[in-house]
């Protein structure tokens, strides 16, 4: 086992757990003396990520609006070929991203200097990558599709996958340098004018192309977006002033990474492509509108992961990882665990007031088996990146290879007999195999984290929520704006009882936003 990242420069950023420059540190141990209230850094670190959820979470409800109008536009089957269209990007460039964000952020967090040039040719390496993957896909996708109108979609998908890459860089950039409210911006941005984009192609009759190439200028709006937006970062170097010893940095120790990164989208998507060859569009559309309320809740996962994995690689404090990890996995239960009760006892009327008829009474049973892969993700992916900071690379590929494993052997049982109902229930017991082994491993480290005392609070506020739904006979909105409200207050008082430090820091950061 390799040694951790060693602690960052004074000038690089500071995580959530670093104590203030005036604390005196213990260096026999290497933790900090212990410290009155909630660090000013660590409110720092939680308004980061409350920045980026709020920002996120209007992309989502674009992203979301916009999928909605395709839905009830679209046939059935062309709505399955634009999200087939929309997964096999995903997939194509997370080969062409492989590993080189992920390493971004790990080495610009511990050699804070370094990031300017490890960003750009982060670009190049990516770009160049890109070229090949697309381009050989796009052909493939020529020959595959018999239908012209299908295999244009996939190719205007196919090259929104560049300004999508881009983007994805800059708000890494940015994370080191712990700066979320410009990146922010541009990703609201980039879905607001996808969106609208899109919604204006469909009420002009142009159908599933309309779509694709809405969300290729959406792409390309965030792109320019992002580039503003990290202006002031010092991020500034030239293409033609990188070195071969710059694009070796920026690949180093990427291997495994984008090994990893590749399974992991492979585990994200690998569903929708089997259930369109075994299947059909149509069944992608049916599975589709399930996983599109799936997604819109996982970006709380990777606004967490953004603050937590600079914090990981900036310290060799195993103290400041476990509370960062722990910190982590108590956000996303707050959101997580209400979320898969709705799923379960309101999804099939969310899912008519959203998607129309047709799609709530078959997609509701998808739903019902996606609600807990949320959670499971989330525990899995800060696993991950725990894993990733103590340099356990080859553990982070078991992980995930593990977790692909099961994923593909249930799909291919699953889904001849059951459809989108057997590609959920593959997706939820892959992310449960791949959080046991995580939380296995990572409870081998000193300092080990816990996992069901982060949790408590959110989960004692879930069975509040769950008899709230379960007693009520109202209108879904209705229903669920009150089971919102008392599900917040049964939070608040168990969290103030059993855990105020993290109701500390969320009320802080509540209070700083609300005043922005």
């Amino acid at each position: 086992m390799t040694s951790p990242h060693p602690p960052a420069p004074a000038s690089g950023p500071a995580g959530p757990d670093e104590p203030p420059a005036d604390t005196p540190a213990d260096t026999s141990t290497g933790t900090s003396a212990p410290t009155s209230g909630v660090g000013e850094l660590s409110r720092r670190a939680a308004l980061n990520t409350a920045v980026r959820s709020v920002a996120e979470i209007l992309g989502k409800v674009a992203t979301l609006a916009w999928t909605v109008a395709a839905a009830r536009t679209l046939s059935t089957e062309d709505f399955g070929a634009v999200s087939y269209a929309l997964t096999l990007m995903l997939l194509l460039s997370s080969v062409a991203a492989w590993g080189f964000d992920s390493g971004l952020v790990r080495r610009g967090a511990a050699e804070p200097d370094s990031l300017p040039r490890l960003y750009r040719a982060t670009q190049v390496e990516k770009t160049g990558l890109g070229l090949v993957v697309f381009s050989v896909a796009s052909l493939v996708a020529v020959q595959s599709r018999a239908d012209t109108g299908t295999w244009v979609v996939i190719v205007l998908m196919v090259l929104a996958g560049f300004p999508e890459m881009w983007s994805q860089s800059a708000r890494g950039a940015a994370a080191v340098r712990q700066s979320a409210a410009a990146v922010s911006s541009a990703l609201v941005v980039q879905r607001l004018v996808t969106a609208v984009v899109i919604v204006a192609a469909l009420g002009l009759g142009l159908g599933p192309v309309g779509v694709a190439s809405g969300f290729l200028v959406g792409t390309l709006a965030g792109w320019g977006a992002h580039v503003l937006a990290v202006r002031h970062l010092d991020l500034h170097t030239r293409t033609r002033e990188l070195t071969r010893e710059d694009l070796a940095a920026a690949a180093s120790g990427t291997f495994l990474l984008g090994v990893s990164s590749l399974v992991l989208m492979l585990l994200f998507r690998l569903d929708a492509v089997l259930l369109a060859a075994l299947k059909g569009d149509e069944a992608v559309a049916v599975y589709s509108v399930a996983y599109r309320l799936l997604e819109t809740v996982l970006f709380v996962a990777h606004a967490i992961n953004q603050a937590v994995l600079p914090v990981l690689s900036s310290t060799s404090s195993t103290l400041r990882r476990r509370n960062a990890f722990e910190r982590g996995v108590a956000v996303a239960g707050f959101v997580y665990l209400p979320f898969a009760v709705v799923c379960v006892v309101e999804g099939e009327r969310v899912l008519r007031l959203l998607f129309g008829a047709p799609y709530g009474e078959a997609a509701a049973p998808v739903l019902a088996w996606l609600a807990p892969a949320p959670m499971l993700f989330a525990i899995a992916f800060f696993g991950n990146s725990l894993m990733l900071a103590q340099q356990r690379n080859r553990l982070l590929l078991a992980s995930s290879v593990l977790a692909l494993a099961v994923n593909t052997g249930l799909n291919l049982a699953l889904i001849p007999a059951y459809s989108g109902v057997g590609a959920a229930i593959a997706t939820s017991v892959a992310y449960l195999a791949q959080s046991l082994l995580v939380v296995y491993v990572v409870r081998d480290l000193e300092d080990r984290p816990r996992l069901l005392q982060p949790l408590t609070s959110a989960a004692l506020g879930g069975v509040v929520l769950l008899g709230v739904l379960l007693a009520l006979d109202l209108p879904v909105v209705v229903e669920l704006a009150l089971g919102g409200v008392v599900y917040l207050a049964a939070w608040a008082l168990a969290s103030r009882r059993l855990a105020p430090d993290q109701y500390a820091v969320v009320a802080g950061v509540a209070r700083r936003v609300a005043r922005r």
